[in-house]
């Protein structure tokens, strides 16, 4: 039995690994439902998740709750007291050289060192709060138009932009999930904007799609990508990576990443296979963490 623990309002995160029951034994519990329910807890692999959407004491019940478990000699995956925040991830991931792009909180009330930049909130996983910001007053009249929303200042990050499209107008964002010990390639996503947060069906090259299989297949880049996993303590979830020169550039690390399963054919064959291999390898990673049920 898996039991991944999210935020009440996300479990729909993985409900297509729970609908795998002929493959694999797992639900999805809220935290409060978890915490309330504590003493009746069952044995299982329990695997915490979604850490920017809680509040600072849920944090530390959490983290509780995780000592609690390992106290009892189960098997639980992501400490809550170790994961890093977006911010200090980016900015752990700079200062150990594996970015060359920095982050700040715009309640530092620092001058970025390279511009442009964009506004990002941090505890969501929306889209960038802003457009590409060139200079200081940009900034500026961005951070109030975004606190005038309703948006906090105390969540604000400021991040300096770096991405390179991998064809003319063309972007794509690349993903590796980390199981425990184990990393898998998955599939990529195309936009002709540089904020790929979805992708757009139809806009890539068939080429695109062969390389996304071998990457999914291979997985070339999971030694830059475990060192990115182990600066931010996680062992489970998705890091979202772009290409500069051939290198990784880290941009989140989403510990309650939405599974999709059920997809409908992509118009490209070699795109579902890609998708094929990725939900082969992810339930086979989930396997080598399950705790038999009694």
């Amino acid at each position: 039995m898996i039991l991944f623990v999210t935020s009440t309002e996300h479990r729909y995160t993985h409900e297509d690994v729970e609908a795998e029951g002929d493959e694999i034994d797992a639900k999805v519990v809220s935290y409060d439902a978890l915490i309330e329910g504590a003493r009746d807890a069952r044995v299982a692999t329990y695997v915490f998740t979604d850490f920017e959407r809680l509040s600072p004491s849920r944090l530390i019940q959490a983290s509780r709750l995780y000592r609690a478990f390992k106290a009892r000699g189960w098997r639980v995956i992501n400490d809550p007291a170790r994961v890093s925040s977006r911010f200090g991830l980016l900015r752990r991931l700079h200062r150990l050289g594996i970015n060359d792009f920095d982050a700040y909180r715009v309640e530092e009330l620092v001058t970025p060192r390279r511009w442009p930049v964009f506004l990002r909130s941090e505890g969501t996983h929306a889209a960038p709060v802003s457009a590409l910001l060139n200079d200081a007053e940009e900034l500026r009249r961005a951070t109030s138009k975004a606190v005038a929303s309703g948006i906090p200042l105390a969540s604000l990050l400021i991040v300096e932009y770096r991405a390179e499209p991998v064809r003319p107008g063309l972007f794509r964002r690349l993903s590796v999930f980390r199981v425990g010990d184990r990393l898998l390639g998955c599939s990529c996503a195309h936009d002709d904007n540089w904020i790929v947060k979805y992708g757009k069906t139809g806009i890539a090259p068939p080429e695109l799609y062969e390389e996304e299989y071998s990457l999914v297949r291979d997985n070339p880049f999971a030694d830059a990508l475990r060192a990115a996993f182990d600066a931010g303590g996680i062992d489970y979830g998705r890091a979202d990576f772009g290409l500069i020169e051939g290198t990784p550039r880290i941009y989140e690390i989403n510990t309650n990443p939405h599974l999709e399963f059920k997809l409908e054919p992509h118009p490209v064959p070699r795109r579902n296979e890609s998708s094929a291999l990725f939900r082969t390898n992810y339930l086979d990673a989930l396997r080598a963490v399950d705790t038999p049920g009694e």
